[in-house]
């Protein structure tokens, strides 16, 4: 008898020729006959025959077969140990790994399950619930316990995000963060507020430009023309309207002085409007401008030339020049620095984006950079803020990192927050951008530490 599967397939797509012989001592013998397709089919279902058939043809679909084949191959292993393994709590923690390979899965307070790429920090699940939750998040409790915002989330943890309304997004937390979303809108967020602050600089750089360069001392007048000379100057430089003038103006891509010599012509800018009288700080004005150009001149002043050793700054290319470092950046050796002629006072030294140097007169900013040859000797307070849990010893932490490190500390001033935290800012006595580097990663490795920027 033969029971014929190929003329008239099983519903579940099995073909196969069956029948039964009588073999050696009378025992019944079954065969089964059927082509390599049909037992594809027969051993692993009908969709591994489909992907036997893609692998043979090869190309893409052949690729794609290939990655198909290797999970279903894991996928019957799985089965089989099912069937080998006794106790279910045993077998699913030893597959557990294995089913989520690339993402994790946490959850919410409330019991909303999350899935997130395997390397995922605690700002990133802020970010995947909602954005203004990330750009919010001022720390985390994984578990009931306290974290930083670069902890990595593993499965099956319990994520609950502190927010605080004065919290904002920071340039380091794209370190902290995987996932594109996050990433995207960190860049976002920080594109827009550096936007919102050059539009307000340049708003002022024209307010101040015009008061300038007003060839007449009329400001109404001068802000009249200003108005009707605004198409002229935005077709000139192919701006679209007035906020992008600003922002240009803000980031510095072109010169208030460009900017009024389309307003109110080449002459006034010569004259520099209706300047007269040149009193005596604008006098220390020019005589810095003209020790720049002039090195003979400086170079025998023996007060300009201990403070120029001393700071180790080449201002044009001059040694011998007064100078004072910007109390609020506090430039250290080794950052981008640039250098505005403040009034009777030198040279002042900026950090590259400290507000005040944003918002300084184009004219008064110079070049300047730190001397290689000079052997930097001076200590400069910076300020440091740290978040941390409010737990006994953290502050002995704090300071036992940063002495350790060979540096001292200035002030200290402690603030206790909600949620079981703190912030300390802490004012560090460093010499150059290494130093604060060397700093920062000593107390990131502090236990209680949640977070440490500088100020």
């Amino acid at each position: 008898k033969i029971k014929d599967y190929v003329a008239l397939p099983k519903p579940n797509g099995y073909r196969s020729l069956h029948t039964t012989i009588i073999g050696p001592h009378k025992r019944r013998i079954e065969v089964q006959i059927r082509t390599r397709d049909m037992h594809d089919v027969a051993e692993s279902g009908i969709a591994a025959h489909f992907l036997y058939k893609e692998k043979n043809n090869g190309g893409i679909g052949g690729n794609k077969a290939s990655d198909e084949s290797t999970r279903f191959a894991w996928l019957r292993e799985l089965v089989n140990e099912v069937r080998r393994q006794s106790d279910p709590i045993e077998f699913v923690n030893a597959v557990k790994e294995d089913l989520f390979l690339k993402e994790v899965l946490v959850f919410s307070p409330g019991g909303d399950l999350y899935a997130l790429p395997r390397g995922s920090s605690v700002l990133d699940f802020a970010f995947k619930v909602h954005s203004d939750l990330g750009y919010h998040c001022a720390g985390a409790k994984v578990n009931g316990k306290m974290v930083s915002l670069k902890h990595q989330i593993k499965n099956g943890d319990m994520i609950e995000i502190l927010e605080s309304i004065h919290q904002t997004p920071k340039r380091e937390w794209l370190q902290y963060v995987r996932t594109s979303k996050a990433k995207n809108r960190i860049r976002a967020w920080l594109k827009r507020r550096q936007r919102e602050h050059s539009i307000v600089v340049g708003k002022e750089m024209i307010n101040r430009g015009l008061k300038e360069y007003n060839p007449r001392g009329d400001d109404a007048a001068a802000r009249k023309e200003y108005s009707r000379k605004l198409d002229h100057v935005l077709t000139t430089f192919k701006l679209k309207d007035e906020k992008h003038l600003f922002t240009a103006l803000g980031y510095g891509q072109i010169s208030i002085k460009n900017v009024m010599t389309e307003v109110f012509g080449a002459a006034a800018i010569a004259t520099r409007g209706h300047s007269h009288s040149i009193n005596k700080k604008e006098k220390d004005d020019q005589f810095i401008i003209q020790s720049l150009e002039n090195s003979s001149q400086s170079s025998n002043n023996p007060q300009f030339t201990a403070l120029s050793n001393l700071n180790g700054i080449i201002v044009g290319q001059e040694r011998n020049i007064m100078l004072k470092f910007c109390k609020n950046c506090s430039p250290l050796e080794g950052e981008n620095i640039q250098g505005v002629i403040s009034k009777g006072k030198g040279v002042k030294i900026h950090r590259l984006g400290c507000k005040y140097l944003l918002e300084a007169d184009e004219k008064r900013i110079v070049d300047v950079r730190w001397d290689d040859e000079a052997i930097n000797t001076s200590l400069r307070p910076v300020q440091l803020q740290v978040l941390c849990e409010d737990t006994p010893g953290v502050l002995a932490n704090m300071s036992r990192a940063i002495t350790t490190s060979g540096f001292n500390i200035g002030n200290v001033h402690l603030r206790k927050l909600s949620n079981g935290r703190g912030l300390a800012r802490l004012e560090v006595m460093l010499k150059s951008l290494e130093d604060l580097e060397n700093v920062i990663k000593r107390l990131r490795q502090e236990d209680g530490i949640l977070e440490v920027t500088r100020r």
